[in-house]
């Protein structure tokens, strides 16, 4: 089967990268199927609430037409964000899962502002 290249661009950060296919699969990036975007107009409107674990959340649903994309990441953002989640994973790990509410000088909390700060410093750099 011949190898073809192909432009797409990275969901995450929005590079042009070129993938090489062949036949079945592909070389160059990383490929997760295709989703759905909200396209305007339109709005979320809350339809209800569920439970994760112990958390109360509302659950929403776009009131606007979608968009059907394939969802592709570039090699830098999906080592970024492999980076973000072993550290994430080692905190929970070492320090336990976060608090319900911030605490001042509480180990776990701590723990968990400063994995906040280096995200949020780094953001774009891991």
């Amino acid at each position: 089967m011949a190898k073809t290249t192909m432009r797409s661009k990275c969901l995450v950060c929005s590079k042009s990268i070129n993938v090489t296919l062949n036949g079945r699969s592909y070389r160059n990036d990383n490929y997760f199927g295709r989703i759905k975007l909200p396209s305007k107009p339109g709005k979320y409107k809350k339809t209800g609430t569920t439970k994760i674990g112990k958390l109360k959340v509302d659950v929403a649903k776009w009131t606007g037409k979608e968009k059907e994309v394939e969802y592709w990441e570039c090699n830098k953002c999906f080592e970024e964000a492999a980076h973000e989640s072993w550290l994430e994973d080692t905190i929970k790990k070492l320090f336990g899962k976060r608090c319900k509410d911030y605490v001042r000088h509480c180990p776990v909390c701590d723990a968990w502002f400063l994995y906040d700060t280096i995200l949020e410093d780094a953001r774009g750099e891991l």
